[in-house]
């Protein structure tokens, strides 16, 4: 992960060419024995979707995606986009995540003091 943080700064600082290497290091690194080469990746393809992307598969089930789109701001588009069973359900209000309701009732003054998100 730390590598894919520093090269998704890279891309963001338009470093596309010194984020190449820490993305190739990931994905050499999960190669099938012998392909390491066929899944390097050029400066032209360092691009935030890629690392978009990127994140998603190394990542996959380790509880970050929900995390890395509402960072970048389009958590709704890709649900929409990319996911037809949550499609249907996500509103724009889902970037926050509702307050448990235990935790605003042990707030000094409860919802008065310490709201629920909107939406929820």
């Amino acid at each position: 992960e730390t590598y894919l943080i520093a090269a998704e700064a890279l891309i963001m600082q338009n470093k596309a060419a010194e984020a190449v290497p820490l993305i190739n290091t990931v994905r050499r690194r999960a190669a099938w024995p012998g392909k390491q080469t066929a899944m390097e990746i050029t400066e032209a393809q360092a691009t935030m979707d890629f690392i978009m992307e990127e994140r998603e598969r190394e990542l996959l089930g380790e509880m970050h995606r929900w995390f890395d789109l509402k960072r970048w701001g389009n958590l709704v588009q890709r649900v929409r986009t990319y996911n037809a069973d949550a499609a249907p359900n996500i509103k724009d209000f889902h970037v926050l995540r509702p307050i448990p309701q235990d935790q605003i009732d042990r707030t000094t003054g409860g919802a008065a003091s310490f709201p629920q998100n909107p939406g929820y």
